[in-house]
């Protein structure tokens, strides 16, 4: 259950169970577009459907993300945290991952170690349509059958789905609401 051999999983192009601040995930090399497909392929996902992305800082989602000074400010005010923020991506993101570069930076440690070396999906560990798993017992044989390698820290947590935002024109678009409100998102301003 080392997250140093979990890490070389997803160098290689392979997938990682692994927990996250809502539930348990797939995790692959979000940048690395033959391991986007797996995770699409595992979680029988449509493709229509786009991934979500871990990263470990700021400076990293600058790199892959085309970010304005409000959306630096939700980063901070927010992250790491319970909100995914969608950003206009940069040319080094596969469009496979999503049309746009949908990121949070997580509060939990093991999913935040995993993203140091880049980004990583954060779908969730279950075939599509599925419950979310908060164990890995609970998640399908078939899903875990098909993952390289998993890290099991026990029961986690259930907590809600993370708030996810957009900033469009200037103003905020709530497309999922979880922990984090608009009003809240909007007295920062």
């Amino acid at each position: 259950m080392s997250t140093k051999k979990a890490k070389e999983v997803i160098e290689d192009g392979g997938l990682v169970i692994a927990p996250t601040e809502t539930a348990y995930g797939i995790a692959a090399d979000a940048l690395n577009e033959d391991a986007v497909d797996k995770v699409y392929t595992v979680k029988q996902r449509p493709r229509s459907k786009g991934l979500t992305a871990i990263v470990d800082s700021l400076e990293t989602a600058e790199r892959y993300a085309k970010l304005s000074d409000t959306e630096r400010k939700i980063i901070e005010e927010f992250m790491p945290g319970p909100l995914t923020l969608v950003a206009e991506k940069k040319d080094k993101v596969p469009d496979n991952l999503n049309e746009k570069f949908v990121f949070r930076i997580s509060s939990e440690e093991v999913a935040s170690e995993l993203a140091e070396a880049g980004p990583i999906t954060a779908t969730s560990a279950n075939i599509s349509g599925e419950e979310t798993s908060y164990r890995v017992e609970d998640i399908s044989p078939e899903l875990r059958e098909n993952v390289d390698y998993i890290i099991d820290v026990g029961e986690l947590q259930e907590s809600p789905t993370s708030t996810i935002v957009e900033v469009v024109d200037g103003d905020i678009m709530i497309h999922r609401e979880g922990p984090i409100n608009k009003n809240e998102i909007e007295k920062i301003f």
